[in-house]
């Protein structure tokens, strides 16, 4: 590491060892480098010779998927660059709070292994389908209105997540409330059915890590630091996981910065960064206030912007030479309608590309892609801000716009599940496919529609237990073979959006039937039917903007809170007007009219006020380098959106900030050049063996998000999986285990939800004959085993990795390591994928103990038969070479059908590719 690129206050972060730490870090402070670097500095041996800490000794909180994985590689980077290589760097966790909880409660507490997560989707579609079960339709408002399923269910899952997640004074709660009763019923209701959603992850993670004394004793041999980033948006169930941890023994390590507090709406609580000197002993704390990101003007526009607020941490943002300011950088313009502001923003967006902007040592053009427009609503603020884009070819993709039913494909979608209710007629049907352009052939669009009405008859006179044939997924996707719909076929090179949207409308079916998947077809139906009505409209978004490894040259249109994180060289941020930004408070019903606020601490946040409106608009604007432009215009028909807004206002003090239009033709030019990112790659072993088997399936699983119908024997292998992991991990431990405890293994880890009774029993049967036979089998061996249900990761640089689990390490007589991979009779995958999967286990092995493998095994559950193979040096360098291959592919999106007659034969979309042999 050259110390002198770095600050004395950045160095004295990366130095810091010992004690508690909190890291005040303005915006563009450089914050992942100065964590990446503290974490070397853990790593490193001491000067003394003594030992540096262990990978596995170090947790790293941050608030994101996407930021997890930039932080990882970012720390891969930087070890390999200080040390060349680093074992185990796959035992330390980086990620959200979220993900370890839940690894922590299905690796420690063997009931919850066979859980699953319910999504926010899921979890309204389960109470709602089990609305007295859950609670829902017992219960009250607090002036006793009874609160109906679909139209309560939102407020309903909102109370019920404050109750486990805030902080409580139970004194306070009203006595007799029937929303707080029905969380114990709401509770068991989860577990009855076996699954967890999002606050019952940490409920029960603060719980076990709070009175398990196994697992305290465990974790604090192993545990000594942890990092939690964007400490500002932690609330109090977070905050307290952190803290048992904290009582475990780790020094605490807090990153964020107290004016970026924007999600209080979730419950996010200022105060935990606000006191957290006090709340914590020996803390150092170390303000990183150079912002390395932003020129001079927007620093002090922002700077003087947040000043305004009364209670925060002493700090002050500093300009750094990373950006030029020129005069007319920044810009706050009033326009006379909508319309006029967002033809400015498109004007000026074409006006700017090309300018040169500063990278570093080098210079560039401004391209589409380096333009954000940030707004507090897409859905409300967007619509017109698009059609001034579309209509000067401007390129734009929209992050998150719960938008999807707007598009003509989805609305198609959509009819044909009315249809298939009787809500429409075959004429209304035949019209929505037909407008939606898809290329699809008349003929084909009427044998589509005669099949689906077959479909729709058969139904009526369906047994309860002909699950499989009016399986909604199987219905959609035949109805897509069937009019032949292929993505190359959708004109005006629409192709790829337009089988996103279908792929999304493919997760809104799966999101229902794996909760309604045994009601009768009629009522499933039906029942869906109201789903895609009234629920589905705000729940998916639309547009291929989720895609995570193509990122095209195009203006980004996003939610202020969806920038966080991000920066750009020009940033516009429209619709700046009283009541809309800052935004007024919404009128209705909420989860306050169900639970009295006065019982829970500083609830006032979740409504939002002035000081959260001012941090959310502080980070619209350090999220520029260079370009700002500020604007509002007056709302035709509303009459409280027809002034500027009071933030409008106070940025016309500045002395940067211009007030009239600017003239961009003089100033320095080079060729657009979209900035050379490197969006991280993680793959799964499940990913690679859909891409390996052919590209197209990868990206109409992965990218697209089609999904497979349910089978009614969903889950047997997983379970089978489960049971042996527990029978590994007791062995582990030194604990005997005997074959007849397979019949309560199988109790205990069994989940087969869309099995019909008598195929639950089968299955029970079927796996409780497995697992005896492989513990009278086996347990000779367990004395050597090594490892189980490890999870690896490998980074193979250039923002590559692949993650995964290997299912079993043991030595054999000769003292040789065998990986073993544990397989049960699903589906057979391509020899090839096998091979190359077992050798990916054996580079996984080599990073985490430094020591190659020197076997690879498949065991085959059904038949107790071993397959094992030594490892081929040779092919591991092949590997490496094809997972490289692949993500260079997805990069570019050059994901072509790769056909086989045994591939293709297996393969759910088969029908979807033009390619595919049968």
């Amino acid at each position: 590491m050259d110390r002198s690129l770095y600050t004395p206050a950045q160095l004295a972060a990366i130095d810091h060892l010992d004690g508690n730490l909190q890291l005040i870090a303005c915006a563009g402070s450089g914050k992942t480098e100065v964590v990446a670097q503290h974490v070397v500095s853990l790593l490193r041996p001491s000067a003394e010779g003594g030992a540096g800490r262990a990978p596995e000794n170090i947790i790293a909180f941050t608030f994101t998927d996407k930021a997890a994985a930039e932080l990882k590689e970012r720390i891969h980077t930087r070890c390999h660059e200080a040390f060349g290589s680093v074992t185990g760097l796959a035992e330390m966790y980086v990620g959200t709070i979220h993900g370890y909880c839940l690894e922590l409660l299905k690796s420690e507490v063997p009931a919850y292994m066979k859980y699953e997560v319910l999504n926010e989707v899921q979890q309204a579609l389960f109470i709602d389908r089990h609305s007295r079960a859950s609670g829902l339709t017992n219960s009250t408002t607090l002036t006793g209105v009874p609160l109906k399923r679909y139209t309560d269910t939102r407020h309903y899952v909102s109370a019920q997540s404050i109750l486990r997640e805030d902080r409580v004074v139970n004194s306070l709660l009203l006595d007799g409330n029937s929303v707080v009763a029905g969380l114990s019923s709401y509770e068991q209701l989860l577990h009855r059915k076996g699954y967890l959603d999002y606050s019952g992850i940490l409920k029960e993670a603060v719980k076990e890590l709070h009175s398990n004394a196994g697992l305290r004793e465990r974790l604090s041999k192993r545990i000594q630091h942890v990092i939690v980033d964007e400490y500002q948006d932690v609330n109090p169930v977070q905050e307290a996981v952190v803290r048992e941890l904290a009582t475990l023994g780790a020094d605490i390590c807090v990153v964020g910065d107290d004016d970026q507090t924007i999600y209080q709406w979730r419950g996010s609580d200022v105060r935990n960064i606000l006191d957290f000197e006090r709340r914590y002993e020996n803390v150092t704390q170390v303000k990183l206030e150079e912002n390395f990101r932003s020129s001079e003007g927007v620093v002090a526009v922002a700077r003087d912007f947040i000043r305004q607020l009364l209670r925060r941490l002493p700090k002050e943002m500093k300009a750094t030479a990373a950006q030029g300011f020129d005069a007319g950088d920044i810009a706050a313009l009033g326009f006379d309608s909508p319309a006029a502001e967002a033809q400015y923003i498109a004007q000026t967006c074409q006006s700017l590309r090309g300018i040169a902007i500063r990278e570093g040592d080098e210079e560039r053009g401004i391209s589409w892609s380096d333009m954000a427009i940030l707004l507090r609503s897409v859905r409300r603020d967007g619509e017109t801000i698009i059609a001034a884009l579309e209509s000067a070819n401007v390129p734009y993709v929209i992050t998150g716009m719960d938008n999807l039913f707007a598009t003509q494909e989805a609305e198609a979608a959509r009819q044909l599940f009315y249809f298939l209710a009787g809500e429409v007629d075959e004429a209304v049907l035949m019209h929505a496919w037909k407008a939606a352009d898809l290329g699809i052939k008349k003929a084909a669009l009427v044998q589509a529609v005669g099949a689906v009405a077959q479909a729709k008859l058969g139904m009526q006179n369906a047994e309860m237990g002909q699950f499989k044939v009016y399986n909604m997924q199987r219905q959609f996707v035949a109805f897509l073979e069937n009019i032949g719909l292929r993505e190359e076929g959708v004109p005006g090179g629409r192709g790829e959006v337009v089988f996103y949207n279908l792929g999304k409308f493919s997760q809104a079916i799966s999101d229902f039937e794996s909760i309604h998947f045994h009601s009768s077809p009629v009522e499933k139906y039906q029942s869906f039917a109201g789903f895609l009505r009234y629920h589905a409209e705000n729940a998916y978004p639309e547009g291929w903007q989720d895609n995570a490894f193509v990122s095209p040259d195009a203006v980004r249109i996003m939610t202020v809170h969806q920038s966080k994180g991000l920066q750009w060289p020009v940033v516009f941020i429209p619709q700046l007007v009283k009541n809309r930004f800052p935004a007024k408070g919404s009128g209705g019903r909420t989860a306050w009219h169900l639970i009295p606020d006065a019982a829970f601490d500083n609830a006032a946040r979740y409504r939002g006020g002035a000081d959260d409106e001012r941090r959310l608009f502080y980070v619209a604007i350090t999220r520029t380098q260079k370009f700002l432009h500020l604007s509002w215009a007056p709302h035709d028909g509303n009459r409280t959106a027809q002034v500027p807004s009071d933030f409008f206002n106070e940025a016309l003090a500045s002395k940067f900030v211009k007030r009239r239009p600017q003239d961009y033709a003089g100033r320095k030019r080079l060729e657009p050049s979209p900035k050379a990112s490197v969006a991280n790659i993680r793959l799964s072993f499940s990913d690679l063996k859909y891409f390996f088997e052919c590209p197209y399936q990868f990206k109409l699983r992965i990218l697209y998000g089609f999904n497979a119908p349910l089978d009614e024997a969903l889950g047997f292998g997983k379970s089978l999986h489960d049971a042996l992991a527990e029978v590994h991990a007791r062995a582990l431990r030194g604990e005997k285990i005997e074959p007849d405890e397979a019949k309560s293994l199988i109790v205990r880890h069994l989940r087969a939800p869309y099995a019909y009774p008598a195929l639950r029993e089968k299955l029970e049967q079927a796996a409780e004959r497995v697992v005896e036979s492989y513990i009278r089998k086996n347990a000779a061996e367990f004395k050597s085993l090594e490892f189980s249900e490890k999870a690896i990761e490998i980074a193979l640089g250039d923002g590559v990795s692949v993650a995964g689990r290997i299912d079993l390490v043991r030595r054999i007589d000769t003292g040789e390591v065998t990986i073993v991979d544990l397989k049960s009779n699903d589906r057979a995958q391509a020899e090839t994928v096998t091979e190359t999967q077992l050798h990916i286990y054996a580079l996984g092995y080599q990073e985490l103990t430094g020591r190659p493998a020197d076997y690879v095994e498949i065991y085959e559950l059904d038949e107790q038969k071993q397959k094992r193979r030594s490892v081929d040096d040779d092919f591991i360098a092949e590997v490496k070479r094809d997972v490289r291959s692949a993500a260079a592919d997805l990069r570019t999106n050059h994901l072509p059908p790769k056909p086989h007659k045994k591939t293709c034969g297996q393969c759910d979309y088969r029908h979807l590719c033009s390619a595919a042999t049968s």
